[in-house]
């Protein structure tokens, strides 16, 4: 596996998914267009070597606009990430703390701390300003202990502050709210620049007590180096390109937004906490890493779709044991769409995986069930069961008022959702009269 990030990038410059931007680049918009770009012609990843207003800095973008670079980066063939995913996410190998580490080979404290020295980027055309996207959080449980890996946006705020929208129904806006029950502010260090598996890992739905860094370990198939952090009583990635350490203010919140995010609409100003930055660690001409996020398919959404298939697929199977693929859909965001297709026994299977799905909380507004001779890969093949399989008296079910993690801006309020599923399944007994007419022979045509 890769040891760090530039280890990742000359493995994709040799395999020709990595393109170097010799041009010069502005961090308002420019940046961001060219990643909206190559995420719509399915890659490469980009490193912008000339950025305006930032001599001597390169910023990367785009690093996983694919699922061929997710693949890449985890090293497993493309037609097997959901197999191998369910199968690594649960080897969980421990971290490794050293004592030295490349991303201390600079140090600003005091100061020297300085965040708009770093070549944030504005990304979308209402965007309130310059946001850190892929900056990955490391806080631990006031009271246990406990580490939690995750990625939030960071809006940048001044010389030493920044925003951190961490939601309260994620586990790190959670540890925030309980430190500032014990009148304090949640020691944070935000790592830029790190190997895929970390930035894959930090997106696994794992339970309140799971240390991410374990998921990476098994992903990666070695354990991830970690080293204290400088001035909080955090560890942090060693060879990260770069590492802002600091503390939430307790009951400070400030204004965040509007934000170009995932369903590919503007969120609105939301009350974010804010931090203090106590110091910024980095390497010798260090990259830094943005992601785009916005209309779908950027890396935003490539990055939780294994996570978000993992976890149905685990549920899905808990409920019809025969479950023979799931699919997270582009269109729903990676997020609030999938369809699932089984071998079905008992003809109210399909509502009994609806609603165990539907309660999951993850975000799901609609699941779709699919008998096991339906492509759920091939919207053609899904659209062709709700034609001739499905009635919507008989065969839709509606389920208001559900509680889960969505941005979506049809909901009726935050962080609620109704949802809905349609069994698209035939009836058992009666599968000859939905059979899908075949041509025999087709198979053996090799002028075409």
């Amino acid at each position: 596996m890769f040891e760090d990030l530039r280890g990742y990038l000359s493995y994709l410059e040799e395999k020709g998914q990595l393109l170097r931007v010799q041009e010069e680049v502005d961090p308002k918009f420019e940046i961001a267009a060219g990643i909206r770009k190559t995420s719509d012609v399915a890659g490469p990843a980009l490193l912008f070597e000339k950025v305006k207003g930032f001599p001597g800095w390169r910023v990367l973008g785009g690093l996983f606009a694919t699922r061929k670079l997710i693949a890449l980066g985890l090293g497993i063939p493309e037609n097997q990430l959901l197999e191998q995913y369910l199968r690594l996410e649960e080897k969980r190998i421990p971290p490794e703390i050293v004592k030295s580490a490349p991303v201390k080979e600079i140090c600003w404290k005091g100061d020297q701390v300085d965040l708009r020295r770093l070549p944030l980027v504005i990304h979308s055309e209402k965007d309130c300003g310059a946001y850190i996207t892929i900056g990955v959080q490391i806080g631990k449980d006031p009271d246990t202990g406990y580490r939690n890996v995750s990625i939030h946006r960071m809006l940048l705020l001044g010389k030493d502050r920044l925003s951190l929208w961490a939601p309260v129904d994620h586990h790190l806006g959670r540890m925030i709210l309980k430190a500032e029950e014990k009148g304090r502010g949640l020691e944070v260090a935000t790592a830029i620049g790190v190997d895929p598996a970390i930035i894959i890992g930090s997106q696994a739905k794992v339970p309140w007590g799971v240390d991410e860094f374990y998921v990476a370990g098994g992903l990666r198939g070695a354990p991830v180096k970690l080293v204290p952090c400088e001035t909080i009583d955090v560890d942090a990635p060693a060879t990260a390109e770069m590492v802002i350490e600091g503390v939430t203010v307790p009951g400070e919140r400030v204004a965040d937004g509007p934000y170009g995010e995932y369903p590919g609409c503007y969120s609105e100003a939301k009350q974010a906490p804010v931090m203090k930055v106590t110091a910024i660690t980095m390497r010798q001409n260090p990259i830094y890493q943005t992601a785009l996020t916005g209309m779908p398919v950027t890396e935003n959404h490539t990055l939780i779709e294994y996570a978000n298939a993992a976890v149905v697929y685990r549920e899905a199977r808990k409920i019809v044991p025969e479950v023979k693929a799931v699919h997270v859909t582009p269109g729903g965001t990676f997020r609030h769409h999938v369809v699932v297709s089984i071998h079905k026994r008992h003809d109210s299977e399909a509502r009994n995986l609806i609603l165990g799905l539907l309660a999951l909380g993850i975000g799901l507004k609609q699941v779709t069930v699919v008998d096991d001779d339906i492509d759920i890969y091939d919207p053609v093949d899904v659209e062709w069961a709700l034609s001739t399989r499905m009635q919507p008296d008989r065969d839709i079910i509606v389920v208001p008022n559900l509680a889960c993690s969505t941005l979506d801006p049809s909901a009726p309020k935050p962080r609620t959702s109704a949802g809905w599923g349609i069994d698209a399944t035939a009836p058992l007994g009666e599968r000859e009269r939905f059979e899908k007419v075949k041509v025999p022979g087709v198979e053996k045509v090799k002028y075409v």
